[in-house]
Order: structure tokens, then C-alpha cells, then sequence
């Protein structure tokens, strides 16, 4: 995946391809490298972003419908396979079902620490956001028990406790990325990306 840097806010669609997951992911990969130097994709399902619940999944599996795979894009890549829809179809199968503008993007999290340490390491992680995100809705609480120091770590009781929960708001791209930054803190249970449609 080629991704872009820059500081301009830039615009993302998300398109949705009918066709499985590897066939889209393979496409875009040989597209990409043959049209689009600095093309900056991202795959719904490994890059944990919602796209369909339970329901949709089920009817998937039984058949009722056919399998689709969303792409986030940036919105040159966007454009191109719009121009490119029938060709697309015509040589590979894969049907463009649909290319939605994203306005935002939101991730809500929640933690756990029972080290002051960790929640530290978490609380500075939150301060220190990427430029383009903000935090909303952040709550943490502290528990201190000095009659339970020395207590065995899986013990219910702790002498410090912290846990907390928020929203992480701001442009696609830089939320994806901060996502996949946090999977090293395991405490910080970071759920999946909403998008919020143009």
C-alpha cells in the first residue's frame, strides 16, 4: 500500500467492490502500481473499519447476496476507477458497487491499568495526538486502595486502578494509521473505525 504524506487535508471515498476480499485487494494492488504513484489505500476488514454488521455478514455467508470488499481511496484514485468502472468490470468481474465521500472518521477506545505506569503511558499517548485528531468525551478515573498493596496481580483488589474511555475524531487516513500505532499498548482496547459519510 502506497501511502501519501502530507500536512493538506486531503478527501477519501469509500468504494465498495463486489468480489472477494484477496480478488480486490490483488486488483488494486497491480492497479495502484500501474496508474497511481501516491495512491493511499486502505481495506475495511484488516484495517479494522465498520462496514456491515451481524446481519449483512449472515446473509453474506448464506448466499443471499454476493460478497463485497469496501476500499477507502483517496479521491484521485476515487475518480480513476469511477472513469474506469465498465473497463473494470468488462476485464476483471469485480463490480464497483458504489463510491461514497467520508466526511470524519471516529474511534471509540476504553482502557484499564493497574500500574501507574501504564495509565501514564496511555494518558501521554492521548495528549500527544497526531496533527488532524482530537479527543471527545474523555473520562479517566483513578482508584487508590494503599490496604491492598502488596496483593497478588490476578487478585480482584489492586492498590491503584485507573481506567478510562474517549473518542478519537478526525480525517481517515491519520486515524487509520494512529489505530495501528495503539496495537502495542494491549491495555488500550481501541474499537472499530466509524465513518461518518459526506
Amino acid at each position: 500500500m502506497a501511502v501519501k504524506k502530507s500536512n493538506e487535508k486531503r478527501s477519501f471515498f469509500e468504494v465498495i467492490f463486489q468480489g472477494k476480499p484477496k480478488v480486490v485487494r490483488a486488483f488494486m494492488t497491480g492497479f495502484t502500481y500501474g496508474t497511481i504513484e501516491n495512491a493511499s489505500v486502505f481495506y475495511n476488514y484488516i484495517d479494522g473499519v465498520f462496514h456491515e454488521g451481524k446481519t449483512e455478514k449472515m446473509i453474506e455467508k448464506l448466499g443471499l447476496r454476493g460478497v463485497d470488499c469496501h476500499v477507502i481511496v483517496d479521491k484521485e484514485t476515487s475518480v480513476y476507477l469511477k472513469k474506469m468502472t465498465k473497463r473494470i468490470l468488462a476485464d476483471t468481474g469485480l463490480e464497483i458497487k458504489a463510491h461514497r465521500g467520508i466526511r470524519s472518521a471516529s474511534m471509540a477506545f476504553q482502557f484499564h491499568a493497574y500500574a501507574p505506569k501504564y495509565n501514564q503511558e496511555i494518558l501521554d499517548l492521548m495528549k500527544d495526538l497526531p496533527a488532524g485528531l482530537k479527543l471527545q468525551g474523555f473520562k479517566h478515573d483513578v482508584r487508590l486502595d494503599p490496604s491492598a498493596k502488596g496483593v497478588e496481580a490476578y487478585s480482584a483488589v489492586h492498590d491503584f486502578e485507573a481506567c478510562g474511555e474517549g473518542t478519537v475524531i478526525g480525517q481517515i487516513d491519520t486515524l487509520i494509521e494512529f489505530k495501528r500505532s495503539v496495537a502495542k499498548f494491549p491495555l488500550l482496547d481501541a474499537k472499530e473505525i466509524i465513518l461518518k459519510m459526506a
